[in-house]
C-alpha cells in the first residue's frame, strides 16, 4: 500500500491522529478550514499525507486534479505570503499548491 493525500480532523483530544505521516518529506495540517459542523478540536478540516496502510477518520483524494478543484472550492479569498517581502501577498494558486502536495506524495510513494 502507499501514502495518500488526504482530509482530516484532529482526534477529539486535539491530538494529530496517528494515520498522519511524519516522515520529513510527507506534510500535515495543510489547508486549513473551518469545519462549523464539528466542535473544537475537530472543527477544522485540514490535508496531510497518511502514512502507508493508514486506516482511520480521513478522506482520501485520488489524484492532484481533485485535490486542486478541491483547493478551488476554498481558497477564493486566500492569498500567499510573498517570501521576498513579508509584507506584500500574490493570489492563491491551487494549481501550484497541488502539485507541490502530490510531489511530495511521489516523493514519499517511490
Amino acid at each position: 500500500m502507499t501514502h495518500k493525500v488526504c482530509k482530516y480532523r484532529l482526534n477529539s483530544n486535539g491530538t494529530i491522529p496517528d494515520f498522519i505521516c511524519f516522515d520529513n518529506n510527507g506534510f500535515h495540517g495543510a489547508f486549513v478550514v473551518a469545519d462549523t459542523l464539528e466542535p473544537s478540536p475537530r472543527g477544522k478540516l485540514m490535508i496531510g499525507i497518511t502514512n502507508r496502510n493508514a486506516t482511520g477518520d480521513f478522506e482520501a483524494i485520488s489524484s492532484q486534479a481533485d485535490l486542486e478543484t478541491y483547493l478551488t472550492s476554498i481558497s477564493s479569498d486566500w492569498a500567499t505570503i510573498d517570501h521576498a517581502n513579508s509584507e506584500a501577498t500574490t493570489p492563491f494558486n491551487s494549481t501550484t499548491q497541488a502539485a507541490w502536495a502530490w510531489d511530495k506524495l511521489d516523493a514519499l510513494n517511490a
